[in-house]
């Protein structure tokens, strides 16, 4: 049987176009939606979404906040006490038995990478600090929700792409538009001095959608994804006015890893 490769081409060129149009509305329609509040944050009620601003669902800024006030930033380690009870995919599948190993390691990797990027970053002007100094900000994130990728379809679905039966199209779009796992974030920003907050965040981001999904082979692809697109975008809102608005990351991506 000859391999039904327009159809495979149809829709490749399909969502090419998609991220070709660079479309709002397509991009929030791929994003993940807001999670509930865990309970790491007090005064959760008081975020709300701005997107004038932030990327995330919902951010809250002390009116009196002067990022002139502050030189340095503490990374606390990663809070995963909160982390909701895990979806149904995830109490069936085999790696639930080690599901605290793997916050433990994604707990670390999400602090690393954090303070990587503000190292490394050329536009950063806050020194990053293991101690508290009289200029510090206390930046704390938690993790709160962490949903493995399906692993096992994701490796289907990689290879019904090149696979020459016309049965690769439907179960590759299965694997490819499937719950891939995803990850949850809330985050705030203490005075190092008074241990006020002076700011709330809290976000939660979807596998990105893929022609080939290389990520969706390994079990926390998109939870990295994410950590790097949250830490890249904290940089932007540490170190740029707070006219400036920091865009979302892209739901959407034509790279396979």
């Amino acid at each position: 049987m000859r391999p039904n490769r327009f159809a495979l081409v149809g829709l490749g060129a399909v969502l090419i176009a998609v991220v070709a149009t660079g479309c709002t509305t397509t991009n929030k329609v791929l994003k993940a939606k807001p999670g509930e509040d865990s309970g790491f944050l007090e005064n959760a009620d008081q975020m709300a979404e701005n997107r004038a601003r932030a990327p995330f669902h919902r951010v809250w800024v002390d009116p009196a906040y002067n990022a002139s006030n502050y030189g340095s930033l503490l990374v606390a380690p990663v809070n995963t006490d909160y982390v909701e009870a895990q979806s149904s995919w995830a109490k069936t599948n085999v790696r639930q038995f080690k599901i605290k190993d793997d916050l433990r390691m994604i707990a670390t990797e999400f602090r690393d990478i954090v303070q990587r990027k503000f190292r490394e970053s050329k536009e950063n002007r806050f020194a990053i600090v293991e101690a508290p100094r009289g200029d510090t900000m206390i930046l704390e994130l938690a993790v709160t929700q962490l949903v493995p990728n399906k692993a096992f379809l994701g490796a289907i679905g990689l290879a019904a792409w090149a696979a020459p039966l016309p049965i690769g199209v439907p179960v590759g779009m299965l694997a490819t538009f499937a719950d891939d796992g995803w990850m949850a974030i809330e985050g705030r920003v203490r005075d190092a001095k008074s241990g006020n907050v002076i700011a709330m965040f809290a976000d939660r981001e979807a596998a990105k959608t893929r022609v080939v999904d290389v990520e969706a082979m390994t079990w926390y692809g998109q939870a990295r994804e994410s950590m790097n697109d949250w830490a890249d975008q904290l940089v932007l809102i540490a170190n740029t006015p707070k006219d400036v608005k920091v865009e979302d990351a892209s739901a959407f991506t034509l790279m396979p890893w």
